[in-house]
C-alpha cells in the first residue's frame, strides 16, 4: 500500500512538473524585436515622414524611435537614412551587439553620432555608430529625448533635423 502510494505521489509529480516545465520556458522566451523603416506623422510639419520603429511581441503597437525630416550634409535623402540606419539596427540586433544607445563624437567629421553598443564599455565610434546628427545636435540630449519616448514624457519620435553622458538600454524600449 505504501509503495504504490508513493508510486503514484511520484507520478503526480512528474505530471506536475512535466507541465509546470513548458510553461515556464514559454514565459522566459525572449520578444521577437524588428527594426524597420515605416512612417509617421509629423505634426510640426503636417506631412507623413519616414520614420526609424521597433515592433517587438511584448508591445501592441511599434514604437517610433526617428523621424528623418532632412538631409545631413545635404547627402542623404531621409528615406534612404531612415532604410540604412533602421536596417544598422536590425543587424546589430541580430548581432547581439545592441543592448545599449551611447553619445559620440566622429572625428573625422566633427558631428555627434549615436552608437550601438553591447557593453557599456565599448567606445562610442565608427565602428559601433547607427548614425549620424545633424550639425550642432548634441548626441546626449538626443539620447535623453529617446528615454523621454519610453518613458512616457514624450510623446514624438526623434526629429532628425533639430538639434552629461546619457545611455539607452535598448530592453527598456522594446518591452
Amino acid at each position: 500500500m505504501k509503495i504504490s502510494l508513493i508510486t503514484s505521489f511520484i507520478l503526480s509529480g512528474t505530471t506536475v512538473v512535466g507541465i509546470l516545465l513548458p510553461i515556464q520556458s514559454i514565459a522566459q522566451t525572449p520578444a521577437k524585436v524588428r527594426f524597420y523603416c515605416g512612417q509617421t506623422f509629423d505634426p510640426g510639419s503636417d506631412a507623413i515622414v519616414p520614420t526609424t520603429l521597433v515592433a517587438s511581441s511584448s508591445k501592441r503597437e511599434p514604437v517610433a524611435l526617428i523621424q528623418w525630416k532632412s538631409k545631413i550634409s545635404g547627402k542623404f535623402a531621409p528615406q534612404v537614412r531612415c532604410n540604412t540606419v533602421s536596417a544598422k539596427f536590425q543587424q546589430g540586433w541580430e548581432a547581439k551587439r545592441l543592448n545599449y544607445l551611447t553619445a559620440g563624437l566622429d572625428k573625422a567629421s566633427g558631428l555627434g553620432i549615436i552608437c550601438g553598443v553591447k557593453e557599456l564599455a565599448t567606445p562610442c565610434d565608427r565602428a559601433s555608430m547607427l548614425f549620424t546628427l545633424a550639425n550642432g545636435a548634441d548626441a546626449n540630449e538626443t539620447l535623453d529625448r529617446i528615454n523621454t519616448i519610453k518613458a512616457g514624457t514624450g510623446s514624438n519620435p526623434i526629429p532628425q533635423s533639430s538639434s552629461g553622458d546619457s545611455v539607452v538600454d535598448i530592453d527598456w524600449i522594446i518591452n
